[in-house]
């Protein structure tokens, strides 16, 4: 497994090495032998060496100088790194709901020597995903199986051809022989996707504002809020990223 901690502060750049290292050899020994995390003091020396897909856990301190934690994260996802577990370490709370926009898994409190206990209780909560295989959605379309995963899905509705159609955060469309039905109870076993409307689905994770009537997706795509559980879903907006 490779890990990269990415923060200018030494004494943090070396406690969440120490801390990493100690729980996997604690808790997955098995990983151990493999284990192997690299530490970077600034953005650029990480990106000098940087290739997508081939770290696993990637942390990031938000408040760094020239590049902040935020805008590294979003040169990650532009460079085609879409399996990167971002982490961020953070002395201010405030930034989370911008951490989670560039599907950060979760956040480290700072200073870490203050916050040790936090930091094995976040990542023995987050460490079993991170090791898990990302889930996907067996689509057909043409004749075709077509593997997305749920990550890349923006939202889904029916249209008026009475079609099931799967808009991707690339900006393709999917039209797909699956039905409704047969699609909703697959997703709606992860707590990020949400039926907003009749028939319309949407992954959270894209939301960028929520308004009275509707949400406003980070492509600027407008997504209707049914009026008769209008309250239902606003709770269990709110409470999503309260949680995550």
């Amino acid at each position: 497994m490779n890990i990269a901690i990415v923060d200018d502060d030494k004494s943090e750049l070396f406690a969440a090495k120490t801390y990493i290292c100690e729980f996997i050899s604690q808790n997955y020994p098995e990983l151990f032998a493999e284990l192997n995390v690299q530490t970077f003091s600034n953005p650029n020396e990480f990106f000098s060496v940087f290739k997508p897909n081939f770290f696993q856990i990637i942390i990031l301190d938000i408040v760094m100088p020239e590049i902040n934690g935020l805008q590294t994260a979003q040169i990650i996802r532009a460079r085609g790194d879409d399996d990167a577990n971002i982490l961020f370490l953070t002395n201010n709370p405030d930034f989370v709901l911008n951490a989670y926009r560039v599907f950060a898994v979760g956040y480290f409190l700072k200073p870490l020597s203050d916050n040790q206990n936090e930091f094995a209780d976040t990542f023995a909560h987050i460490f079993p995903k991170l090791c898990s295989k990302p889930p996907e959605l067996t689509l057909i379309a043409d004749g075709y199986e077509i593997f997305i995963r749920f990550r890349n899905i923006l939202y889904l509705d029916i249209d008026y051809r009475h079609r099931l159609c799967v808009y991707l955060a690339d900006g393709k469309k999917i039209i797909t022989a699956n039905n409704y039905s047969e699609i909703s109870q697959i997703l709606f076993t992860d707590n990020r996707f949400l039926e907003c409307y009749h028939r319309i689905i949407v992954n959270m994770d894209y939301i960028k504002s929520m308004e009275s009537d509707d949400f406003i997706l980070m492509d600027g795509t407008s997504i209707p809020i049914s009026q008769r559980k209008k309250k239902a879903v606003k709770v269990n907006f709110i409470r999503y990223f309260a949680h995550k």
